[in-house]
């Protein structure tokens, strides 16, 4: 087993570990509203701006970078979101617990943009952001690097506790959760070896670049503080993405030549 299987798998079980002492100690509520409560003294702009960068559409465009060079992270990702998706969804439909502002005094939690009530467990943007992170994790070279992302896929999912909508259980299962499903993405796309189809690159690619352009320009984020980073993040990864997915369709032009 490489490092990569070896840090995403360490991770995965240190947020389980972490997962079952809150929930068995019964310190959810009050760690929820500690939490909650030292992230007050920051700018609510903070917040939002990073929950921003865990909302499912965001974090999956951002795989447009890699369509080129590395084809089999985005195959990864692809497979990992689906089982992801398939996983919290069920988690939501079936379980259904109550989010903080349900339970909770109001006047003791700090609540930014639209509270939410229901299906609050796992937390959706952890999974996501914590997908992406455990898929990365694969690509990036130096153990500073992978060690960086951790540190601000954990800062989204406290994010979401800093803006009163998940628990402190949710941010960690969904953490957890997020990793294993990034394992799996990568063990089955290099068991299968999907991803030495041109066609299926330049289809996933075109798919990726309508994404990013509805995330410009019809995307409702639902925090009005992060429309700047919504447009300025989603025009970069544009411009970044149709020059990979050219390049991609060029080399592809002189193959067939």
């Amino acid at each position: 087993m490489d490092s990569p299987y070896k840090l995403n798998l360490s991770l995965c079980v240190l947020f389980l570990v972490s997962f079952g002492f809150v929930i068995f100690k019964g310190i959810n509520e009050p760690l929820f509203i500690d939490i909650n409560s030292m992230a007050k003294q920051l700018n609510p702009f903070i917040w939002v701006n990073m929950t921003f960068l865990g909302d499912a559409l965001p974090a999956c465009v951002i795989m447009i970078l890699f369509i080129r060079k590395r084809p089999d992270l985005v195959w990864s990702g692809v497979i990992a979101t689906l089982i992801a998706t398939l996983i919290v969804n069920l988690f939501k439909l079936y379980l259904n617990f109550p989010r903080p502002p349900l339970i909770l005094d109001n006047s003791l939690i700090n609540i930014i943009g639209p509270a939410l009530y229901s299906h609050s467990f796992p937390s959706g943007h952890t999974v996501t952001i914590f997908t992406l992170t455990g898929i990365l994790i694969f690509y990036l070279r130096t153990f500073y690097l992978k060690v960086l992302m951790v540190f601000f896929a954990i800062l989204i999912g406290v994010s979401r506790i800093a803006v009163g909508v998940h628990w402190p259980s949710d941010v960690l299962a969904g953490a957890a959760i997020g990793l294993f499903c990034a394992v799996a993405g990568v063990f089955i796309v290099r068991k299968l070896r999907w991803n030495k189809n041109k066609t299926v690159q330049l289809i996933i690619g075109f798919l990726l670049i309508m994404s990013i352009l509805y995330l410009l320009l019809l995307y409702d984020c639902r925090y009005k503080q992060a429309i700047y980073l919504q447009s300025f993040y989603s025009l970069t990864v544009l411009i970044a993405g149709v020059r990979e997915y050219y390049l991609l369709q060029k080399n592809s032009e002189d193959i067939q030549t």
